[in-house]
């Protein structure tokens, strides 16, 4: 009975430790995501992730535009577009403010809370905006709003022609090599009706030699 009570124990234990470790787990990643900028903890309530209120919405949208900033692809150009990362990570910063002035108005009353959340949208607008410009500015030009050189059909069709062109190839070689007479290919190719016999090995104890006295009886 002690034994068992024990086991129960350890049981119940183990458990409670896997449990409360997921929970800080899935806390942190909830943490993590409800960030506006990853280096700069929100204080925005992990609830605003999907609540419909209007601070809340404007939350995810500052969240929104920095990772659409982040997520451009950088590009090297000479000129003036050697202080694009700079004005990324200032845009990321204010973004990170506007954050903290969006949660501090949705504590205030409801009379003073709409009229600093209107005002706020304004400006989350205007970061909205810029993160648009910016995330333009770091791609090349022509290069898609997805931000890749090219997408899987054009990639696709582009090693396809180039499989076309090495079998093109393949086959001049082979034409070359044919009407030089350096290589036959029909000859390599062509299958051998008549298969080669190989050469029988002597026996083991070498040729048998007859013996003379039959050879006489067999005369007389």
């Amino acid at each position: 009975m002690r034994s068992f009570l024990i086991w129960s124990a350890a049981f119940l234990v183990t458990w409670i430790a896997l449990l409360t470790l997921a929970f800080a787990v899935l806390r942190w990643r909830l943490e993590r995501a409800n960030r506006v900028s990853p280096a700069m903890r929100s204080p925005a309530p992990l609830l605003w992730l999907w609540w419909p209120s209007h601070p809340a919405r404007l939350h995810r949208r500052l969240r929104t535009a920095t990772a659409h900033v982040r997520l451009a692809p950088a590009h090297k150009r000479h000129g003036p577009s050697l202080s694009v990362d700079e004005l990324r990570r200032e845009l990321e910063y204010q973004a990170v403010e506007l954050d903290h002035h969006v949660v501090a108005a949705a504590r205030h009353p409801r009379p003073h809370r709409q009229a600093l959340l209107r005002q706020l949208e304004g400006q989350v607008s205007e970061v909205e905006r810029l993160s648009v410009r910016l995330s333009r500015l770091s791609r090349p030009a022509g290069t898609p709003a997805s931000g890749w050189d090219a997408g899987p059909p054009e990639v696709l069709a582009r090693i396809s022609h180039q499989l076309d062109l090495l079998d093109q190839a393949q086959a001049e070689l082979a034409e070359i090599e044919r009407a030089t007479g350096l290589v036959d290919v029909d000859a390599l190719l062509a299958p051998t009706h008549r298969p080669v016999a190989a050469p029988q090995p002597p026996p083991a104890g070498g040729p048998i030699l007859s013996d003379p006295r039959r050879r006489s009886t067999r005369r007389r």
